[in-house]
């Protein structure tokens, strides 16, 4: 290496070590990593930089910006005219904060009417043990401003997204009305999927947004589930919804998942299978991600198998790394007297994730394909886990070209 390819080799390492992955800026500023996504998707926060694996970086600017769209968003733009205000070369990051502050100042003086209302009302009630009507009115008014369930831009947000997908929302409610009258058990796996499109429905309206997410649960409380879905969700239905939710939530807090034989293809039970006795054979007493990479490496009959091969994955030095990687990070040892391992939360999530993409796909169960692609989509979300640890760093593979081969595979 000359002198030049040293100098810009260890610029590049110090611009990254600047730079911040999409988990972390999630992590520190609250927001989800799919709300950040949805960002560089519209083209409102695009990061510059990325990883030799394709992941986002975010810099100075990048972060400045965020917090731009944040006030503003708090000032009740919509996204189209927050791109508008940042796109005009008059805008500037001290505009924005002028701006939020003066809506905050006009929040303050509105709570601080609303107390000295409240002052004169009690005033009123202790010398003459009655009240003016009109101040009665005024001070209703005055409640109602502060009782807004969302802010303005709040409200464009959820009702366009609800808008958006009315459709969907329409088909959920038809599903749970039509389980109610067949008196479907709240377990079965016909209630499940409801339970899960349901979640992934609410996560899609609220988007990482936690004060969406408490104005709505407010909304829910004080004016009922009508109010909160516009007038389409009636009580019953929305507890039926609510008691499919709960059982799922606690079947996966427990370990107690669904048969394979009812969410796996024949091929799929045999990779989960074959992965299992791998782990088992390794003394890994936990069926993480890499007891799926190892059972569609074993299998090697599903098209996921051979794009894994074709790009370099190689069974024995998937289970070499496996061991060295956990001999650091050591699970429980393999209890004998157990017919299977205990998956480990980021293989749920996996599976859920495929889950969707079988039912979105119209397939009646999980196809190993469908593994490896929610392995993929479970490590865009900000994660990865040993699997995609070692299809990076042990095989070199670039995940998004690994995912774009599987789907070219998949389509032949």
């Amino acid at each position: 290496m000359n002198l030049s390819t040293a100098f810009l080799a260890r610029r590049a390492e110090a611009i990254v070590s600047n730079l911040m992955r999409i988990g972390e800026l999630a992590q520190q500023t609250g927001l989800s990593i799919r709300t950040l996504h949805y960002y560089d998707e519209i083209n409102l926060l695009s990061p510059q930089h990325r990883t030799s694996a394709g992941h986002r970086l975010y810099g100075e600017a990048e972060i400045a910006r965020l917090q731009q769209i944040l006030s503003l968003r708090q000032l009740g733009f919509s996204l189209d005219e927050i791109r508008e205000c940042l796109e005009s070369p008059e805008f500037s990051l001290p505009k924005v904060i002028d701006l939020h502050r003066h809506r905050l100042r006009e929040q303050m003086a509105l709570s601080r009417t609303l107390l000295d209302r409240l002052n004169g009302i009690a005033t009123e009630l202790e010398t003459s043990q009655s009240v003016a009507v009109e101040r009665l009115i005024q001070t209703m008014e005055t409640i109602s401003m502060t009782q807004q369930y969302f802010t303005p831009e709040q409200e464009k947000v959820v009702e366009a997204r609800f808008r958006e997908e009315e459709g969907k929302w329409q088909d959920l409610l038809d599903r749970a009305r039509s389980e109610m009258e067949k008196g479907s058990d709240l377990t079965s796996l016909s209630a499940r999927r409801l339970a899960r499109s349901w979640r992934q429905a609410m996560k899609s309206l609220i988007c990482g947004d936690a004060q969406i997410y408490k104005s709505l649960i407010g909304m829910y409380q004080q004016a009922g589930p009508e109010a909160a879905s516009w007038g389409t969700l009636d009580t019953a239905t929305f507890e039926y919804i609510l008691k499919a939710v709960s059982f799922l939530s606690l079947a996966e807090e427990m370990d107690m998942v669904i048969p394979t034989a009812q969410i796996f293809t024949p091929q799929t039970q045999e990779v989960i299978q074959l992965g299992q006795d791998t782990l088992r054979q390794l003394d890994i007493g936990v069926f993480g991600t890499e007891g799926l990479l190892l059972g569609l490496l074993v299998q090697g009959k599903s098209i996921a198998a051979r794009v894994l091969v074709e790009a370099g994955a190689n069974l024995e030095a998937a289970k070499e790394a496996i061991v060295q990687i956990l001999a650091s990070h050591p699970t429980p040892p393999v209890d004998p007297s157990s017919d299977r391992l205990p998956y480990a939360p980021r293989t749920k999530r996996v599976i859920e994730l495929a889950l969707d993409r079988a039912e979105r796909g119209d397939r009646t169960g999980i196809v190993p394909e469908d593994l490896l692609l929610a392995i993929l989509d479970e490590a865009a979300e900000g994660g990865g886990g040993v699997a995609t640890h070692i299809l990076q760093e042990e095989f070199g593979i670039n995940l998004p070209n690994l995912q774009q081969q599987l789907r070219s595979a998949r389509s032949q």
